[in-house]
């Protein structure tokens, strides 16, 4: 696994796939700072735009780079297909939760810089939800790609996002919507709305009492994802 996942960075060196992770934190940074968004509109471009867009165009792009070549590239690994997809479910990953941290870190020096809102504290476990809660897209996305094209897989990935942030006050069956649940955690954990207002101090929204387990129904569907398109990956005779 160790050696697939070196191989998917070597792959990448010279392509925009690990210069994407660290440009789009950069440029969400850069444009809240520039309009004065502050610490809580960067939040808010983040998660609702930037954040689920670049997993899906990073994700497609990997997949997108075998389409290319007609799968050759993965037959060059001595492991089974499904072996290989679950080893760049983890590049991916990998390269998820270092753009995070450099969003993290970013979001904590527009606090030092400008006027702090949102706590260290909070922005750290901020950072953990949105990793655990974003992470079933990686599958998800690859999927995507590989039944249709880049296009459909970020299309989807966005629309479905932005479908989930509509749906953030919702009552309805939309409340279980995995695509729903990065939104409505940041109300309890950093006190604003996904429109980037903050949230009162008498609503509802700010009872932490599901983080733990809409992170861990996020964790469930992740792994679930995750082996369901890995079982598929491996047995497709086409490749």
């Amino acid at each position: 696994m160790r050696d697939i996942i070196r191989a998917e960075f070597l792959k990448s060196k010279r392509t925009t796939v690990n210069k994407f992770a660290i440009i789009t934190p950069l440029f969400t940074l850069l444009l809240c700072t520039l309009w004065g968004g502050g610490q809580n509109g960067a939040y808010n471009w983040w998660y609702v735009m930037f954040l689920p867009g670049m997993l899906a165009i990073i994700s497609a792009q990997i997949i997108t780079r075998e389409k290319d070549i007609s799968y050759k590239g993965v037959s060059l690994y001595p492991q089974d297909k499904g072996t290989v997809w679950f080893g760049k479910i983890l590049y991916i990953s990998i390269l998820f939760v270092f753009s995070s941290v450099i969003f993290m870190v970013g979001i904590h020096g527009i606090g030092l810089i400008f006027e702090s809102i949102i706590p260290l504290k909070s922005n750290i476990l901020a950072t953990v939800i949105l990793i655990l809660t974003f992470l079933f897209n990686i599958p998800l996305s690859m999927f995507l790609t590989v039944q249709f094209n880049m296009f459909v897989a970020v299309l989807f990935n966005i629309a479905m996002t932005m479908i989930g942030v509509l749906s953030f006050d919702t009552t309805s069956i939309l409340k279980f919507f995995p695509y729903r649940t990065s939104s409505a955690l940041m109300a309890p954990v950093l006190h604003i709305l996904p429109n980037g207002l903050p949230v009162s101090e008498s609503s509802l929204h700010l009872n932490g009492d599901m983080v733990i387990r809409d992170t861990v129904i996020s964790i469930i569907i992740f792994i679930i994802l995750t082996i369901l398109t890995s079982l598929w990956f491996r047995k497709r005779e086409a490749i």
